[in-house]
């Protein structure tokens, strides 16, 4: 069968593509369109990135939403489908699950709100968007992606609200903590609270704050910024990294700002890359499909890039219900519940499934779409309450410098972000994005007690006593997901930060010189230094060499120098070594569903793959070893007998997976990435649609971050680098960037992949930025015209 299989799975792949090359939109030419008020220049580079050139915002925005529907259309089908809790709907009862939760959070309900609070120029730029890919759904009927066929389904018409839910879904996914609070509950509960008080994620004290000074703004003197490189440019006129240099320690003299943001690689890209120029605008950088506007990236003035905050906007709280779950206890009162019945119509069902939808103050019970829980569960979470999602975007798309950079972050209460800034006056900072509740009582690392009103939000955090920096005396910024500010700090933010690895080693080296190259900034990037692997193999080397196994993992870890390159044998080793360790450690007591999800893996597989437990266990790990008196150090047999039997499982392992040569236990043979379309999860026609296995640097805890998911070193899927910037405000043309696996959603593009083989390599192509540069390396060119009368 396997024969067979390896026969006729490259002849459908090729048929498939030969499909989809058959629908491929048209990038040259000229295409008419009702609604446009004036032409509207499309240039593609030679990536299939578009750069849109449009004499006014409308046109600016329909032409966005028009080549994201080129490019994008089936992945935006999907997104506004999970957002809205219509999946069920075009896939049949394997959606239901996804859907019941989208539901219950209400994000289309959301969303509606949202959209009712728009300001008018906000919701003429949204209008614009839907008009666009409307257009695109009216002008080429017959020439949907293949996904739709393959469905039997067509698009409906495109509409604001379908933006607003998808942003709410969004900025939901993006916030973190709540599902923590379960999992460090039912390890309290399935070990007893001082056991489980040693799994708890202590922030290593060696490793950085993004804040070491705590608050400080610093205005740069205008002498300062008079250098050679200076002066020449004036004649030019978002679990991440991210740091920022100042100009004294770049060797242009200029700030230069790099974002890789790390999420689950996945078919097609999270983002959407585009050049955006209007009459009032000119922005690049990545959007999410079907959302206008750009995320992450630069305009003329600044750039931006993001990594997850890791502060605690969310809280679970224990209901008391009646009998009819119509009514709940607070403060010796009973409320009533809010009820919202959800209708969700199901592929091949006859008959909808009604979902009862339960709110109460602290919001919606989620207890009916998690298992392992029979308490009433409400979710209090700022990504649920009103928001302004597209104004705080808005605003920082036009923003020019400073000022008007924090009035623009004051308007993302949520998710919680660590921005960081940079512009072509020679400035930087740093700003923790997002609302933070403040607590009347504890810390909220388990659900709280709903009825009796102690541990209720007294408030929040002031917006300007947020952790935030401005041209720090240090010259640079560092944010990997790492705590945000030191012990002086008057406000709790949470317990949910990484545990500082990857920052400890960005901090190192920016340490290390004086000053650093763009050259020298983007391969910081891809540096696979791995700072715990030496503290564990440490721990390997201590033990006594009587064993063949032993000796031989300790030969091949002699020297090791901490990479996690490809080809490294040492780094395979301490990696099967250490998956042996935790497993060791921590499975026998918790049990391997627990174990699991205190390894970080997540409750849904479209909206929440991973947790914000996920990575916390290094640390923990790493601390347990150093303590030999330990529960769960001795109820594993002791330090010197848990090591022993992790070395030799490990090395069995690779044996079995590797071969019986160590030649082979090449990490690159191991650790290894298919980047999984949705469609392969429910059809063997879907996996005509993945890419790979690619074989993989880096880990976890490297800043070329490849981290395995919860299932071992060899599990398929991996939370990496979902796009590279490295921004030069000396001269914005000479940035850099990677977005893999490239532009395409549609299999038959040549845009579809043809940037993984930059990314495996960790090489970088420019993103194009001037208006001569762009035409120069302008490969497509599309005029889209305004019909007679339109506008």
């Amino acid at each position: 069968m396997s024969i067979i299989s390896d026969i006729l799975t490259p002849v459908a792949r090729a048929g498939l593509t030969t499909l989809s090359r058959q629908r491929l939109p048209q990038v040259n030419g000229e295409i008419t369109l009702a609604g446009l008020r004036a032409p509207v220049r499309v240039l593609r580079d030679r990536w299939g990135i578009p750069h849109i050139y449009a004499q006014n915002d409308h046109d600016l925005f329909f032409a966005q939403g028009f080549v994201q529907a080129q490019d994008r259309l089936w992945q935006m089908e999907l997104y506004r489908r999970v957002a809205a809790g219509r999946l069920s709907e075009i896939v049949g009862e394997q959606g239901l699950p996804t859907d019941r939760l989208t539901r219950t959070l209400g994000l289309y309900r959301l969303g509606e709100q949202d959209r009712a609070a728009l300001p008018d120029d906000l919701r003429a730029a949204l209008w614009s968007y839907a008009e666009g890919v409307n257009a695109y759904l009216e002008h080429f009927p017959h020439a949907l992606p293949i996904e739709f066929t393959l469905l039997g389904h067509r698009p409906e018409p495109w509409t604001i609200s379908d933006t607003m839910a998808l942003s709410r879904m969004m900025v939901w996914q993006l916030s973190t903590a709540w599902y923590g609070e379960i999992v460090r509950a039912q390890i309290t509960e399935t070990v007893g609270p001082e056991r489980a008080a040693e799994l708890e994620a202590v922030y290593p004290h060696r490793n950085p704050v993004a804040l070491p000074e705590g608050i400080t703004v610093r205005h740069l003197e205008p002498a300062a910024l008079l250098t050679e490189s200076a002066g020449s440019y004036l004649f030019k006129g978002q679990g991440s990294n991210a740091w920022v240099i100042a100009g004294h320690k770049s060797t242009t003299g200029m700030p230069i700002l790099c974002n890789d943001m790390h999420l689950p690689l996945m078919l097609p890209s999270i983002w959407y890359e585009n050049h955006l120029v209007s009459d009032s605008l000119q922005v690049s950088g990545v959007s999410v499909p079907g959302m206008p506007l750009v995320m992450v990236g630069h305009n003329a003035h600044i750039a931006w890039g993001a990594t997850l905050g890791m502060a605690d906007a969310e809280d679970l709280f224990v209901e008391n219900m009646n009998a009819s779950l119509t009514r709940y206890a607070f403060r010796g009162e009973w409320l009533d519940v809010q009820t919202i019945p959800e209708t969700i119509y199901i592929k091949g069902h006859k008959h909808p499934h009604i979902e009862r939808v339960i709110i109460t103050h602290h919001g919606p019970i989620i207890s009916s779409v998690l298992d392992g829980t029979n308490q009433f569960l409400a979710l209090s979470s700022v990504a649920l309450q009103p928001l302004q999602v597209f104004q705080g975007w808005w605003l920082l798309n036009r923003a020019c410098d400073w000022p008007s950079f924090v009035e623009a972050v004051r308007h993302i209460r949520a998710p919680q972000l660590a921005l960081v800034y940079a512009d072509v006056a020679g400035n930087i900072g740093y700003w923790l994005a997002g609302a933070v509740p403040i607590r009347a009582r504890g810390q909220a690392d388990i659900p709280s007690p709903g009825w009796t009103g102690e541990y209720e939000w007294a408030g929040e955090v002031p917006f300007e006593e947020m952790p935030h920096v401005y041209n720090p005396p240090q010259g640079y910024v560092v944010t990997c997901n790492n705590r945000a500010i030191n012990d002086d700090y008057p406000y709790f933010l949470g317990n949910s930060w990484q545990n500082g690895y990857r920052a400890q080693r960005a901090v190192d080296v920016l340490e290390s010189q004086e000053k650093f190259t763009l050259q020298e900034l983007a391969r910081l990037q891809l540096d696979t230094f791995s700072q715990p692997a030496i503290a564990f193999v440490g721990h390997v080397h201590s033990l006594p060499p009587d064993d063949p196994d032993v000796r031989l993992a300790q030969d091949l870890l002699h020297d090791w120098d901490g990479r996690m390159s490809e080809d490294t044998v040492a780094g395979c080793v301490y990696q099967a070594t250490y998956y042996s360790l935790v497993r060791n450690l921590f499975e026998a007591g918790l049990g391997t569903e627990l174990m699991l999800r205190f390894l970080g893996e997540g409750f849904n597989p479209l909206l929440r793959p991973i947790s914000d437990t996920y990575g916390q266990e290094t640390a923990v790990v790493l601390r347990l070893l150093d303590t030999p008196t330990s529960w769960w150090i001795t109820q594993a047999g002791g330090r010197e007998a848990l090591l022993l039997r992790s070395v030799k499982q490990g090395l069995r392992w690779l044996r079995q997976t590797a071969g019986p040569d160590p030649q082979g236990w090449q990490w690159g043979n191991i650790h290894r990435m298919t980047l999984v379309h949705p469609f392969s999860t429910s059809s063997p026609l879907g996996q005509l649609f993945n890419l790979g296995p690619y074989p993989l640097c880096g880990d976890g805890e490297t800043l070329c971050r490849t981290g395995v998911t919860p299932h071992g070193p060899d599990a398929s899927h991996s939370i990496a680098a979902s796009f590279r910037q490295v921004v030069d405000m000396g001269n914005l043309s000479h940035s850099v960037g990677v977005l893999p696996p490239g532009q395409s959603g549609q299999l038959g593009s040549p845009h579809y992949d043809d940037q993984m083989g930059l990314w495996l390599r960790g090489e970088y192509r420019p993103l194009l930025w001037n208006k001569e540069q762009v035409e120069a390396e302008a490969v497509a060119r599309l005029s889209l015209l305004p019909a007679k009368g339109s506008g």
